[in-house]
């Protein structure tokens, strides 16, 4: 549903700016596959989170950036930095004081599963770098967003496990759960239209920090100062990367995400 009423969003968009929705068929067939692993990490991440703290698991899922950086030194793509290298270890440092292993209560299948995440969502940015290129994103996106929908309805469907909520504060839950995340995908774009992608980018560096005063606020998640600290830690380290990154010039002078 998530995905869907994402999907429907964004196809408006296209509608409304009279984008072009034609797209070579490979590259057509390589959006959808990518869509698959996208639905595989939102369901790492949305698994984690009934296993341990919602800001725990963002914080896990925080660390692609640095799963990014580490791909383009292994391919040759980029020469590590003393700073991005530096930034790497305070960053794994800082995640495990948050994560504190200490007395063994941390659930090791939520940690699994928002590490899966991690991994996935750095493989799509990877490959949807490669894939958009110079090209418009939106049909891209709604491509993703319809494989995404489909795979997510097909496993459910399979499992025969689709629940619709029973209660009102249910459907409330569902409607606003799912009205969020559609308008965070539509906003993402109109920020980048609007401030670049680049200021965008450093702006959802407020995501873990969100993450952690919701958690309380809501669910009544509270973190130790020692998880506070090294969440602290990872968020420097994060910023620190994306800060670099932001100067580097990129082709024709535009500066590089």
């Amino acid at each position: 549903l998530r995905s869907a009423l994402a999907a429907l969003l964004v196809l408006s968009i296209i509608l409304i700016t009279r984008r072009s929705l034609q797209m070579p068929l490979r590259r057509r067939l390589a959006a959808f596959a990518i869509g698959a692993i996208l639905a595989l990490y939102s369901y790492g991440l949305l698994a984690a989170i009934q296993f341990i703290p919602v800001a725990l698991a963002v914080l896990i899922f925080y660390t692609f950036p640095l799963l990014t950086s580490a791909y383009t030194w292994m391919s040759g793509r980029e020469r590590p930095t003393l700073l991005s290298v530096t930034a790497l270890l305070v960053a794994f440092g800082g995640l495990a004081l948050a994560l504190d292993f200490r007395g063994g209560q941390l659930n090791l299948e939520g940690v699994a599963l928002a590490a899966m995440a991690a991994l996935g969502i750095t493989i799509v940015v990877i490959l949807n770098n490669r894939l958009v290129g110079t090209s418009d994103s939106h049909p891209i996106t709604l491509h993703m967003m319809l494989s995404a929908t489909c795979l997510c309805a097909l496993i459910t469907l399979m499992r025969g496990d689709f629940v619709l909520p029973q209660t009102a504060a249910g459907w409330t839950s569902l409607a606003v759960g799912t009205s969020f995340y559609a308008l965070a995908i539509v906003t993402v774009f109109i920020a980048m239209s609007l401030a670049g992608a680049v200021p965008t980018a450093l702006s959802m560096n407020l995501e873990p920090l969100a993450s952690m005063t919701f958690g309380f606020l809501i669910l009544g998640q509270a973190l130790s100062g020692l998880q506070l600290f090294g969440a602290g830690l990872v968020i420097a380290a994060v910023l620190s990367v994306r800060l670099a990154e932001s100067r580097k010039p990129g082709p024709k002078g535009v500066v590089t995400r």
